[in-house]
């Protein structure tokens, strides 16, 4: 058995431990969220960590954090850590000596990239720093961890938000994510909702021009993307903008011909698969400076891009709104796409970790 100490919140019981409830590995692992049973009671000698030391920068790492990933790596002849971060970024790199196997959810299609000093410790929160000055207001996130470019070859690219729970309902997973926390995430994961196909792709039925009702959030080297979209569209009628309830905004996406999805806290955002499952065509910042999986970011395929800038955002909507069968072609394409390679999860799982789970 595979003990896997964890930290239960709804990215993790609903997104990233998706695989590890497959019924033929559940079995396989043992769940906890204590640290000290990890180091006194248990017996297995391969541990994965999910959502653990999870800190935008190790200056926040509470006292003996450093010292606990130290006594888990002396009693582990294996340690797999899941790095809960959204972002493809150099987060938590400085847990590098002490894991075999280091996975983001998304990792830099160019390696050397984690060994610059990017700030906030990603390529576009470093693009809006170095084009547009963008500072946080807290804090500046300008920790760059030693990292030789040998070590690069242990991080690998696991699993994204596109895998788990759509529709993305707040009050089931917070009440799934309660059911977690007092040791029942079995049960918890009752209130998981399953994946409903587009009704359509044809225009005649969507009223929506393009949905872009996208939220500034607090963080400054987050929100200046956003804001610059924002900026750009401000007096097109065609993009529909503001805040709306979650029900009204699920229905409204599979109203609209176009959902336009700037970066969030990481480039891959929920965002992405509710328009791809809702049949609308994604537009969004241009991805190739990353690999993900599930990938649905083949540009001209399965998603339109845009430049970092926003320069180029109305043109791209302008081209496929007046092209239809384009429209409805990408979007068509990233459905399918979208829905191959959630079926192939169980063999990326095994593939992943053959030399774990023999």
């Amino acid at each position: 058995m595979i003990t896997v100490l964890v930290c239960y919140e709804r990215i993790s019981l609903f997104h990233t431990m998706e695989p590890f409830f497959i019924k033929k590995f559940r079995r396989l692992f043992y769940f906890t969220q204590s640290a000290e049973y990890c180091l006194t009671r248990d017996k297995n000698s391969i541990l994965f960590m999910e959502r653990r030391f999870q800190y935008r920068d190790p200056r926040d790492l509470v006292d003996g954090e450093f010292d606990l990933i130290k006594r888990l790596r002396d009693k582990y002849k294996t340690i797999v850590f899941l790095n809960g971060q959204p972002e493809a970024g150099t987060n938590r790199l400085d847990l590098l000596p002490y894991v075999d196997r280091l996975f983001y959810k998304s990792v830099f299609a160019d390696l050397s990239n984690y060994s610059k000093d990017l700030y906030a410790k990603n390529l576009f929160t470093d693009y809006y720093h170095q084009k547009y000055g963008i500072y946080d207001k807290d804090r500046e996130y300008r920790y760059k961890p030693a990292i030789n470019p040998e070590d690069t070859k242990r991080i690998e690219l696991s699993w994204n938000i596109g895998v788990g729970d759509y529709p993305r309902r707040n009050w089931p997973q917070r009440m799934g994510t309660v059911l977690a926390r007092a040791g029942l995430p079995d049960l918890g994961r009752v209130f998981k909702t399953g994946h409903r196909p587009p009704s359509d792709f044809s225009g005649s039925a969507r009223t929506i021009a393009v949905h872009a009702r996208i939220d500034p959030v607090s963080c400054e080297s987050i929100a200046y993307q956003r804001r610059l979209y924002l900026e750009k569209i401000k007096d097109d009628t065609r993009f529909l903008t503001g805040m709306v309830s979650q029900d009204i905004y699920y229905q409204e996406l599979r109203d609209a011909k176009i959902t336009l999805s700037p970066f969030g806290w990481g480039e891959v955002c929920f965002r992405d698969f509710e328009a791809i499952i809702s049949g609308s065509l994604l537009l969004k910042p241009d991805m190739s400076h990353l690999k993900t999986w599930p990938d649905v970011y083949i540009p001209y395929e399965t998603y339109v891009p845009t430049n970092w800038d926003g320069t180029d955002i109305l043109e791209k909507a302008e081209i496929y709104l007046k092209d239809d069968r384009e429209r409805r072609r990408i979007a068509q394409n990233a459905w399918e796409q979208y829905c191959d390679q959630l079926c192939s999860l169980e063999d990326r799982f095994i593939s992943l970790f053959k030399d774990i789970l023999v």
